[in-house]
């Protein structure tokens, strides 16, 4: 069996909001990015998944995703990329609930024209604006917005943030990355989300349609 999937290239139709403070008084700074690569692989030593992404000015951005992170947003992030991938592929349908999963799994395996799996995430000679340490994220929102977008905002308790809006088909090539990137971790984590009471009870167990979103920290 060959290697899990580790990074893939956009082809230009993603964007990625960085936030940075410029000093204590005059608040931050933002700017919007067009992603060129992404790759999320685990890190054995820090026993943590690294998700880094590549603007198209040779920008590079890093995030720590911990395992506690981890088993917090991804069912929430896969429901919502399962939910946009059903309604893309197939916009008409009303399965019966015995049907509904193959038509999930159909959805999420569906061929994604123009991106690549096969060019390698290039690290060299890139700027860090955000510095040389990966940002350790306090929260996650996912925000699903109009025609299947998909806004992920990382937010860091010192103030470094990303957000990176990502159409239905760069979320579901996301989502292959990390089910790559859980099975080296062997994390055993649910797809799920568990009805137990923990740090995202003031949300629901449902992602919502387009609006604010789900928080979680």
């Amino acid at each position: 069996m060959g290697q899990p999937l580790s990074s893939f290239n956009p082809g230009g139709r993603a964007r990625l909001t960085e936030l940075k403070p410029r000093s204590r008084c005059t608040g931050a700074r933002m700017q919007a990015m067009t992603i060129h690569q992404i790759q999320l692989r685990y890190d054995a030593t820090a026993d943590r998944l690294l998700m880094q992404v590549r603007t198209t000015k040779a920008e590079l951005y890093a995030v720590w995703l911990t395992r506690r992170m981890t088993a917090k947003v991804y069912p929430p992030f896969r429901q919502a990329v399962t939910r946009a991938s059903v309604a893309q592929a197939a916009p008409q349908a009303m399965p019966v609930p015995e049907a509904r999963q193959m038509l999930e799994q159909a959805a999420l395996q569906r061929p994604l024209p123009g991106t690549d799996f096969e060019k390698p995430f290039a690290e060299a000679d890139a700027s860090h604006p955000l510095g040389p340490e990966p940002l350790l994220p306090a929260a996650i929102d996912l925000r699903p917005v109009a025609s299947g977008v998909l806004v992920i905002a990382l937010r860091e308790e010192r103030g470094r943030r990303l957000e990176m809006s990502l159409t239905t088909e760069l979320s579901t090539a996301l989502l292959r990355l990390m089910d790559g990137a859980l099975k080296m971790a062997d994390w055993a984590l649910p797809a799920q989300a568990a009805p137990a009471a923990d740090a995202v009870t003031a949300t629901p167990q449902e992602l919502p349609a387009p609006g604010p979103g789900r928080l979680l920290n």
